[in-house]
């Protein structure tokens, strides 16, 4: 008969944390999986983590393993959109925003689409990192997104070069074009 794992013996195997590490990094891909069910396995895994962090926060009073959750190509399960099929994921990812940084989770979301991600989540981002965008849907939904005083640095997007981004948000004291 086999001993039951606790959620912390569970997580530390999907994630591959190690205590006695000073730097974990996990890769938990999920481009195999098939598009009908990538919404659920994707909302299953973030409420896994954000669960455990939720419980250990309380447990101890402080965050003992933050978590940094990266959602590539995000208009795929995280979009502005209404349809039952991104439900799932599209609750989870906005409950992390909203609620994940005092329990240690914090988000990171990556789209060649910003007009299409749930503005849910969007509006909880302190930073935001814009390469070259040519589409005029996607230049205005980012300048909405920005201070009234810093609209006009969207105009710029589309001419940045390979490689350049525009930083803006609380990580730096003023907007610059960086190198990435």
């Amino acid at each position: 008969k086999a001993a039951a794992s606790s959620l912390e013996d569970v997580l530390r195997q999907i994630t591959g944390y190690d205590k006695t590490s000073s730097a974990n990094v996990t890769i938990i891909d999920l481009s195999g999986i098939p598009f009908e069910v990538l919404s659920i396995t994707l909302s299953l895994v973030t409420r896994l983590l954000f669960d455990f962090a939720y419980h250990a926060r309380r447990e101890t009073g402080t965050c003992t393993v933050p978590f940094l959750l990266v959602y590539e190509e995000a208009h795929k399960y995280a979009p502005r959109s209404d349809l039952s099929r991104f439900k799932a994921s599209l609750t989870s990812i906005e409950r992390i925003a909203k609620e994940g940084r005092k329990y240690g989770v914090s988000l990171m979301i990556s789209s060649q689409r910003p007009s299409e991600i749930s503005e849910t989540i969007f509006s909880q981002c302190s930073n935001f990192l814009a390469m070259r965008l040519t589409n005029p849907d996607d230049q205005a939904y980012v300048k909405r997104l920005l201070p009234d005083t810093l609209g006009n640095l969207t105009a710029g997007l589309p001419a940045l070069e390979q490689g350049e981004a525009l930083l803006i948000g609380d990580a730096v004291a003023m907007p610059c074009v960086v190198y990435v």
